[in-house]
């Protein structure tokens, strides 16, 4: 299997490349880790899948062992009649999306990289888009998970039912981790049948016109999978994504023109999405036109009432930025080229103070320690977690800054 660009360029940076292991069962995953755990004190041990946000959070020091999940890819179990599926972490996305679709079903969720992220990277960074509007954070599609701790033991939470027994979530620990409690083999997953089609509509206009807009969409008889306020270039713009009949999705475009009249708008719809790469994608992906080496991508969120000052921000201090912004929850993310550590901080102070965050997920790191936040209580009690899942610190600290997947419900937000 080849390495994702991400990881190659990871490993070409390393003055020491480190070794890498990609076991084809848990029994040789658990051995590994047994084996590092007794023979190896002091070295650091990093996760991965394909690697392709191995940068994001904050790793401290070199890697000596890389553990790649990749050679877990097998199905397990799909209860279609359950819309439930049990499946190995090391699986591509978009090869379960195909397997999903063969019975009209899919797995909900747009992270980014979509064509090298895995089921066990995309729960350890926690990372969707703009469908969590309708369907939720990571965590809310999660039903259970199987991992190896730290020590080589092989340790369950959950199951692959869709009620479950209340108790101590370690799904919502594991759901952005990073891979610092230990590695998820397996995971069970709450599906949805596939849209019959989707439709797309993007406006343009004011920051404050667009805003307004949003606040009168939330308000009205419109159920958007998908509602991103953000700038494309520093250009302000809305986009609205629908799933459902092409009827539907007709007069959901409707009232949503009406609401907007002021607006100028891009429409595209899709039918048919038999080829689930499609779902989620179009009009509501930003393309950011610089490379990856020169531009710093970001995490960041605020209450979703103060989104309008937000963006104002990011377009004084990064004009020519691009921000896709999730207006029900207030999470977003933000591609700057090249920026200035003192604008960088302008905003994490900013965000700060508006109750928000601000986290550098792919940035030299220089720039990123610059800007890492001092947790507080938050991570005094990750700390105190990772004691609890690897008190001899096996697995390289890549903490992020925020783990929670929302911060406040789209209820609220209006």
């Amino acid at each position: 299997m080849s390495l994702s660009p991400h990881l190659a360029a990871f490993l070409a940076n390393q003055p020491h490349p480190p070794k890498i292991e990609a076991p084809s069962t848990v029994a040789e995953l658990a051995e590994i880790l047994k084996e590092h755990s007794e023979s190896h004190l002091g070295q650091t041990l990093w996760v991965a899948g394909n690697g392709s946000k191995l940068s994001w959070g904050n790793p401290t020091g070199s890697v000596d062992l890389l553990v790649s999940t990749r050679g877990l890819h097998r199905l397990i179990n799909h209860a279609a009649a359950d819309l439930t599926v049990t499946v190995e972490a090391g699986m591509p996305l978009m090869e379960l999306q195909r397997i999903l679709a063969e019975k009209g079903q899919w797995w909900p969720v747009d992270p980014l990289y979509p064509d090298w992220a895995t089921l066990g990277g995309i729960l350890a960074t926690a990372d969707t888009g703009s469908l969590r509007q309708r369907y939720g954070g990571i965590r809310d599609l999660i039903l259970g998970i199987t991992f190896v701790r730290a020590d080589g033991e092989v340790a369950k939470a959950g199951g692959r039912v869709v009620k479950n027994v209340a108790g101590y979530d370690l799904m919502k620990l594991f759901t952005g981790s990073l891979g610092s409690l230990g590695i998820v083999t397996q995971v069970s997953l709450r599906l949805y049948p596939l849209p019959a089609a989707q439709g797309c509509l993007r406006g343009t206009g004011s920051l404050m016109v667009l805003e307004e807009f949003c606040q009168q969409l939330l308000r009205a008889k419109v159920s958007p999978v998908g509602l991103d306020l953000g700038l494309d270039g520093g250009e302000p713009y809305v986009a609205i994504l629908f799933h459902g009949s092409e009827r539907v999705i007709a007069e959901q475009m409707a009232q949503t023109r009406f609401l907007g009249e002021a607006l100028h708008w891009q429409e595209e719809v899709k039918e048919g999405l038999a080829a689930t790469t499609e779902v989620g994608r179009g009009l509501m992906t930003l393309q950011p036109s610089s490379t990856r080496s020169e531009t710093v991508l970001m995490k960041f969120g605020c209450l979703p009432n103060r989104s309008l000052g937000i963006l104002q921000q990011f377009q004084a201090l990064f004009p020519g930025c691009w921000v896709q912004l999730h207006r029900g929850c207030g999470l977003g993310r933000a591609w700057v080229v090249n920026p200035e550590g003192g604008s960088l901080e302008q905003l994490q102070q900013h965000l700060k103070s508006a109750g928000g965050f601000l986290t550098l997920l792919e940035a030299p790191p220089p720039l990123k320690a610059a800007l890492a936040q001092d947790l507080g209580p938050t991570g005094i009690l990750m700390d105190k977690l990772r004691q609890q899942f690897d008190p001899a610190r096996t697995f390289g600290l890549r903490l992020p800054v925020v783990s929670s997947d929302s911060l406040q419900s789209p209820e609220a937000s209006r």
